[in-house]
């Protein structure tokens, strides 16, 4: 099938929010660490307790105690939870069924460890939606890239990250939502794959913008809706009601954004799903792929591209990040690194690898199917012309 538009894939990861003002993941934890401490009522559930006893078994136990950070806190917290033995009359559906085979020595409790993963969810809204009103950089760079994207192509964007920069800088992109000033909208179950040319934006793991209706009688069960104002949103980021169902007799949160280092399992709430579905077409239909400031630790996202990276002559990948002084790819392996080489095969770096070409500032593969920009988002979308040149010297995509 002929195809009149190139389909440019954006994926973006916590680096390409970083020079825009949200913290990274160790500052954030700072943040975080503060407000679980000064809140009297998570006080009051021991929440606190329960947010230093796990620290302090992470720093123990980690070989790196010095990166214990918030998304493994929360992490902890959660699965604690359903550590806890059901009610005695609890059905075989809904008893965890590794309980007999462990034992919870935290001295947690049920209370305590929702109190603190409660506390996360709202301390994470609240910072990034002051930081979201307030860009630290000007966005019309971001927007300008887009509109040059979309130029010559449908640039579809898919980020990981809770702000809403991206939309500001391409707010006419389209979400999932009809966005036309209501409090409220639903998910657009009925066209979402109408708009499949169309300049996009899906949020993967939820948005400041999306949350629980705060009329549940009026549409689907605890699927997530859209509101313009976040601070609406977070209104009703705490679900009171059930969870979600695991395989395994345990149960998921619900919570509107997704954090922690089990995604998988807290995606299963519409409009999620939809969302992954169109990213496993896009990242095999994609002319052109652009990874920006992704720390490449979300493994299901991985083994999508992976997948497209795999293909005989696949589409041209181009990694943007910053690595103080540029990437080194005589530098040891580390784990993004490794992702890097094997997931995403971007062959630059590694024994018995040829060296890399320079187009500027951008490393290019010698197979020419990936180039790697190394001096930061901000600086990559001011560098038109270096972004322009490295795209000749790539090879396109085969059939």
């Amino acid at each position: 099938m002929s195809k009149a538009k190139e389909r440019a894939l954006v994926i973006l990861g916590a680096g390409a929010s970083i020079e825009y003002g949200i913290p990274a993941t160790i500052k954030f934890t700072d943040i975080i660490e503060t407000a679980v401490m000064s809140d009297p009522w998570v006080q009051s559930q021991q929440g606190d307790v329960a947010y230093k006893t796990i620290k302090r078994r992470l720093k123990r136990y980690l070989y790196n105690p010095g990166i214990v950070h918030f998304e493994q806190i929360y992490h902890c917290a959660h699965e604690l939870i359903y550590l806890q033995r059901p009610n005695a009359g609890a059905v075989d559906e809904f008893r965890p069924i590794l309980v007999p085979f462990l034992k919870d020595t935290s001295k947690t409790t049920s209370a305590a460890l929702r109190a603190l993963v409660g506390k996360l969810t709202e301390v994470i809204y609240d910072e990034v939606a002051t930081r979201s009103a307030a860009p630290q950089r000007s966005v019309d760079p971001f927007g300008a890239f887009l509109t040059g994207l979309e130029a010559t192509g449908i640039p579809r964007l898919y980020t990981t990250n809770y702000d809403d920069f991206a939309l500001q800088a391409g707010p006419t992109l389209y979400t999932g939502y009809d966005r036309k000033g209501a409090t409220e909208t639903v998910f657009d179950v009925h066209g979402f794959w109408d708009h499949w040319c169309d300049p996009s934006l899906f949020f993967l793991h939820g948005s400041v913008h999306m949350s629980y209706s705060h009329r549940p009688a009026t549409g689907p069960f605890a699927d997530l809706v859209w509101f313009d104002d976040p601070l609406e949103a977070r209104k009703s980021a705490n679900f009171t009601g059930s969870s979600l169902r695991r395989m395994d007799g345990s149960e998921v949160l619900r919570t509107p954004i997704v954090t922690g280092l089990d995604k998988l399992s807290r995606l299963q709430q519409r409009p999620l799903p939809y969302f992954y579905a169109a990213l496993t077409r896009d990242v095999m239909e994609a002319d052109v792929i652009y990874v920006v400031g992704a720390g490449l630790g979300d493994l299901h996202l991985n083994t999508l591209l992976a997948e497209a990276r795999s293909r005989a002559q696949p589409a041209p990948l181009l990694f943007v990040d910053w690595w103080d002084g540029g990437f080194d790819p005589h530098a040891d392996p580390d784990r993004k690194s490794i992702e890097m080489f094997h997931a995403l095969r971007i062959h630059i770096g590694g024994g018995g690898v040829p060296p890399p070409t320079k187009v500027g500032d951008w490393l290019v593969s010698s197979d020419k199917t990936a180039a790697i920009w190394g001096a930061g988002f901000h600086r990559f979308l001011q560098e038109t012309s270096q972004h322009d040149a490295v795209r000749k010297t790539l090879k396109p995509r085969g059939p």
